[in-house]
């Protein structure tokens, strides 16, 4: 048989012609039985006909279930190319979204193992309204005599109580010597002033002044100009509000910044390489490797555009506002200035490079002048395990390197971590920190050696006791041993820190005398009033002699 539209043959039962696709025709049923074949054997004499052989038994139809299946998912193939489009496709496979998501899951697992490591330690509580009391107690002096024995004992204390929600603060300041109070100071925070009142200083009268123009006042205080007189205070400044709030970019923001990074991406080349091997702690492993080069002029474009966009937001010029007025030396032309020295530090072309492993950033290295930047990860499951910021001179020479090891996502409430902090090519310090906060008591130990440059080390160490209660909102450390050697001294220590639960606050129950009010001489006979009350209750019997 033969295709009646192409001529191509055709074989036994093919329904579509294989080269045009054309259907097959079937032979018509009624002439099925008989064919006409005048002069053959066994024929009508007549007619012609001779009767066909039976056919045989139709083997059973074969299931095509591997077309159907191929046929769906070519379907559903179609359906996905036309639902989120070619271009769609195509963008998923591009370096600069490959490298980008990965950014961003690398976030987003150190966002996860922070959370995962506060609540193992049992750091995740509620702060809105909490008492913290830290003290500190000198137990061992590195000489003897009367003066040792006389100074043992002597602990200070600061109980901070704080209501962020009615932004209102209370600190107690107390020096004791054994069981005798030397000085105790309580001191009072709003949005309105700051207010003091002490039993041996003020004999329990409270003083203050306004927030605002809180620089003036103290200038008058320290009879000087110490400090800007127009700067402000703001203890409960809106960049606090704004970071608990999470108050959002606003989309036009966003739009900008977005805007500004495709423009610089047309200026970029980024060019990813798969299945790199690469020598990474201690092991050849195969990772992706993402560079990019991004001209010093495009990303001087972007930042300034990006900075333009952030200065414009509401939310962020809030912000500014608050840290502008608590530190005057702080201005946009200064921000700029710092920008504009950051960028002249980079060089002409700033090459990076990304290492990837499971779609997450475990290594980036930035070409700097001078030698290289490079911040690594951990590269076995868990980010935190590792962390090392090395600065490489051209011959590979650490200026600076800051490396931490160990298991710092505490599983099971074990925290074990060590590092040491590198600069200059010296080793000024190591540290260790050994925590099992499943465990009651002396389950804490640390160490901290720092080179104090003279050839000698300087030496605190640690023993105590951590104890987190995470339905009590509660965390006490208590640190019976706190040790300070340095040249063979010792000078022995004991240290408590106490979170827990507060109370809403009420406001403060007296009226104070604000120094806005006073003249300059009532001021200046308050001040000295002042530091003769400290000299007769604390420095001379601590010291043995006066002030002056």
């Amino acid at each position: 048989m033969i295709c009646k539209r192409c001529g191509a043959p055709l074989a036994e039962g093919q329904r579509f012609c294989a080269k045009c696709g054309t259907p097959v025709t079937a032979p018509d049923p009624a002439q099925a039985d008989t064919v006409l074949m005048p002069g053959v054997r066994g024929a009508d004499p007549v007619t012609g006909a001779v009767a066909a052989p039976a056919a045989p038994a139709a083997p059973p139809r074969k299931r095509r279930t591997g077309l159907w299946v191929g046929i769906a998912a070519a379907a559903v193939v179609m359906i996905l190319l036309l639902a989120l489009g070619v271009p769609a496709l195509l963008r998923a496979m591009n370096p600069a979204v490959y490298l980008f998501n990965s950014l961003a899951n690398t976030a987003a697992t150190l966002e996860q193992e922070q959370a995962t490591l506060q609540e193992n330690l049992g750091l995740n509580r509620a702060i809105q309204q909490s008492v913290i009391t830290q003290s500190v107690r000198l137990e061992q002096l590195p000489f003897d005599g009367p003066e040792a024995d006389m100074l043992k004992g002597l602990q200070f204390t600061l109980q901070a109580q704080s209501d962020l929600e009615a932004r209102r603060s209370l600190f107690t300041y107390t020096l004791n010597m054994g069981d005798f109070t030397v000085l105790l100071t309580d001191v009072w925070l709003d949005d309105e002033m700051i207010a003091f009142a002490s039993p041996q200083l003020t004999t329990g009268r409270w003083y203050g002044t306004l927030n605002e123009g809180f620089g003036a006042q103290i200038n008058r205080l320290l009879g000087g100009e110490a400090l800007d007189p127009e700067m402000d205070l703001n203890p409960y400044a809106d960049s606090y509000n704004w970071l608990e709030t999470g108050k959002p970019l606003e989309p036009a923001t966003t739009d900008a910044m977005w805007e500004a990074t495709r423009t610089l991406l047309d200026e970029v080349e980024i060019d990813r390489e798969k299945g790199v091997t690469v020598t990474a702690q201690g092991q050849d492993r195969k990772l992706d490797r993402v560079t990019v080069s991004a001209p010093r002029a495009a990303l001087a474009v972007w930042t300034n555009a990006c900075a333009d966009a952030l200065l414009a937001d509401p939310n962020v010029a809030e912000v500014m506002k608050s840290l502008m007025m608590s530190n005057p030396s702080l201005t946009v032309d200064s921000l700029r200035q710092s920008l504009d020295s950051l960028l002249a530090e980079l060089p002409e072309m700033l090459n990076m490079e990304f290492l990837i492993q499971n779609k997450q950033v475990v290594r980036m290295t930035v070409e700097q002048v001078g030698g290289v930047l490079q911040l690594e990860l951990g590269m076995d499951g868990t980010l935190l395990d590792v962390l090392a910021l090395r600065a490489l001179a051209d011959d590979g020479t650490e200026v600076t390197v800051l490396e931490l090891s160990g298991a710092h996502t505490a599983p099971g409430g074990h925290l074990t971590t060590s590092g040491r902090l590198t600069m200059y090519g010296e080793t000024p310090v190591t540290f260790m920190l050994d925590l099992d906060s499943k465990k009651a008591d002396q389950n804490l130990t640390a160490e901290l050696l720092v080179d104090d440059g003279w050839g000698g080390t300087v030496r605190l160490a640690a023993l105590g006791s951590w104890l987190a209660d995470p339905d009590a909102r509660t965390l006490v450390v208590d640190l019976s041993d706190l040790s300070l050697e340095a040249n063979g001294l010792t000078l022995g220590l004991s240290a408590k820190l106490a979170i827990a639960p507060g109370e809403p606050m009420d406001e403060l129950a007296y009226t104070p005398t604000l120094l806005n009010d006073m003249s300059d001489i009532e001021v200046q006979e308050f001040l000295f009033s002042l530091l003769g009350e400290f000299n007769s209750m604390v420095y001379a019997p601590l010291t043995g002699s006066n002030m002056w």
